[in-house]
């Protein structure tokens, strides 16, 4: 007589590897989220790229473009001067002209704030932007408006104060990002 070997798992053995696999799961996930420094770092160089967008949308179309913070609604905006009268009366035609960037809320605890962090050299200024009026405008040329106008955007997380970032907008329209480490702007 022959004796017939049966392959494969049984139920039993199934349930206990699904379970090991849950409790590992449960170890490991919290550990793959993201840190708090890089969701703001990546708010604050998602900022830069809208700003150059916006930028680039100016010398384009060779009309005014303005990038409006909104701190207390945690998002800004883009607008395009589409008759090119110089003048921004931020409407939604002026924002759906942009096309390629309109505006974006920033995402999960990144919040505008500096906390107690100190300017960033260069850039006086206090609360969470130093830009007049809480905007940038662009000229036809790409250059800030009013000419020489700067500022910095600040970035933190509302789970991590410690965590500050700032955006920088120089008069000729050059952004860069700081990071706050240890009290220092680097």
């Amino acid at each position: 007589m022959r004796i017939q070997s049966r392959a494969g798992f049984s139920l039993v053995e199934a349930l206990i590897i699904m379970t090991l696999v849950g409790i590992m799961a449960g170890f490991a996930l919290p550990r793959l989220r993201p840190s708090e420094g890089r969701l703001v770092r990546e708010a604050a160089y998602q900022l830069v790229t809208d700003l150059e967008v916006v930028r680039s949308r100016a010398l384009a179309t060779r009309s005014l473009t303005r990038v409006l913070v909104a701190p207390a609604a945690s998002r800004y905006d883009a607008f395009l001067d589409i008759n090119r009268d110089l003048v921004l009366d931020q409407s939604q035609a002026e924002r759906d002209s942009v096309a390629v960037f309109r505006g974006r809320a920033l995402e999960g605890h990144v919040v505008f704030g500096r906390g107690g962090a100190p300017a960033v050299p260069g850039f006086p200024g206090v609360g969470a932007v130093s830009l007049a009026d809480s905007r940038v405008d662009f000229n036809t040329r790409g250059l800030t408006d009013p000419f020489g106008s700067s500022g910095a955007i600040y970035l933190t997380s509302s789970e991590d104060p410690s965590v500050v970032l700032a955006v920088t907008v120089s008069g000729a329209g050059a952004m860069r990002v700081w990071t706050l480490d240890h009290g220092t702007w680097q």
